[in-house]
């Protein structure tokens, strides 16, 4: 396929640097421009790990508190136990 296109100097000078730093024609950066915008439109697929981790941020599973950062070494001072009792 051809392609007739109109560039300003500002893009047409990057182009130019682009061909000579990446050893690319201008065909090959047209490729890989579109390649580069087509990823980013196409969501990738989730792994299992972040699936599940989706469903519990959803079905509000995964929480959190105010706190000093330091639960797990003094959880029995903090929490209200007065129902164990």
């Amino acid at each position: 396929m051809q392609i007739t296109a109109e560039l300003d100097n500002q893009h047409l000078e990057k182009l130019h640097e682009l061909e000579k730093s990446l050893r690319k024609n201008t065909s090959e950066l047209i490729s890989l421009a579109i390649d580069e915008i087509y990823q980013r439109q196409v969501p990738s697929p989730l792994s299992d790990g972040q699936k599940a981790y989706q469903i519990m941020q959803q079905t509000g599973f995964i929480g959190s508190m105010a706190g000093d950062g330091n639960l797990s070494e003094n959880y029995k001072d903090i929490l209200d136990w007065s129902d164990k009792t």
